[in-house]
């Protein structure tokens, strides 16, 4: 009697492609089939490169073309996925139509976690139209399961600035902005990245916080600690999204992903660092993401940094 194979996990991934250098589709897609998912691909733009380039030449999709790929899939009956994931998508317009079939996804296959990468900016800067936040806040939020913003974008969709003072508590401050994205909907908010002097730690740290909603409401609370490293990279949330995807799927569990995830991300960074040649000029964003290089560590995966549990009950 023969075994019937296990069947591999189907991603749907929307967000940005370019042709030089590893963000977007094209990160997140090598991740994905490395790791034994099927990918199915749409780009939301189709780029020579990076935006940080001093020239950047191609073509973004419009919303009627969007709803054409969708369209196609579904008279093909070959829109059944597992997971969906969605980063970089450039204005609200397209957020709408890309929320419209998540819906009918979802409607179809109740199983199916949406993890959502709210790209809005960093450093304070914008990447998107205006738009994008109130539609991530309102329309695309209710729909995710996971949420990854970084610590700009957390501030963006909940309208609070995310600092505090030594007098403050700032595992207080943490829990009231994850259960400010917990109230729009997901039931797993991981902050993905976050200067530790900004809550009064130490300049040379970077920290993540997260939370896990259960069915009974109750939440699990955690942060990881580790090391800011000088350089400047591109990908690099294109990059937690899908190990974060892809590390949740294989262990069921937040805690271990996010360690995963950030180890395999602070891994990949060094290697980018020893391994880069010198920087093109034309780049003004630094290093391009060393993954092909890297492929060792990340099917490796060992964990370098440990998540702290964070007491349930903070006043």
């Amino acid at each position: 009697m023969s075994i019937k194979p296990k069947r591999i996990p189907r991603v749907l991934s929307i967000q940005s492609h370019v042709v030089h250098g590893f963000v977007g589709n094209k990160c997140a897609t090598f991740i994905l089939q490395l790791y034994g998912f099927e990918v199915d691909v749409i780009n939301s733009v189709h780029f020579s490169n990076h935006t940080g380039y001093d020239v950047v030449k191609g073509s973004r999709l419009s919303v009627d073309e969007l709803r054409a790929i969708f369209q196609g899939l579904i008279a093909n009956e070959i829109f059944e996925y597992d997971y969906i994931l969605t980063g970089y998508m450039g204005s609200g317009e397209l957020l709408n139509v890309v929320a419209e079939y998540v819906r009918i996804i979802k409607s179809k296959s109740p199983h199916v976690k949406y993890l959502c990468d709210p790209v809005i900016g960093d450093n304070g800067e914008l990447y998107v139209d205006q738009s994008c936040i109130e539609m991530y806040k309102n329309v695309i939020l209710p729909l995710a399961d996971i949420v990854t913003p970084n610590d700009f974008e957390m501030e963006l969709l909940i309208g609070k600035q995310i600092k505090c003072n030594h007098d403050d508590n700032k595992e207080q401050l943490i829990w009231q902005s994850l259960q400010s994205l917990h109230n729009m909907g997901p039931t797993r908010v991981i902050i993905s990245s976050i200067s530790a002097v900004k809550l009064g730690g130490k300049e040379t740290m970077l920290q993540m916080y997260a939370s896990s909603k259960n069915s009974d409401n109750q939440y699990e609370i955690f942060r990881i600690d580790f090391p800011y490293l000088e350089g400047c990279f591109t990908g690099t949330g294109d990059l937690f999204s899908a190990l974060i995807l892809a590390w949740f799927h294989r262990e069921n569990n937040l805690i271990s992903a996010c360690e995963k995830s950030i180890s395999i991300l602070h891994q990949v960074l060094l290697k980018t660092l020893e391994t880069s040649e010198s920087i093109n000029i034309h780049n003004t964003c630094g290093n391009e993401l060393n993954l092909i290089e890297s492929k060792t560590v990340i099917e490796t995966a060992e964990i370098l940094f440990h998540a702290t549990i964070i007491d349930k009950n903070i006043n």
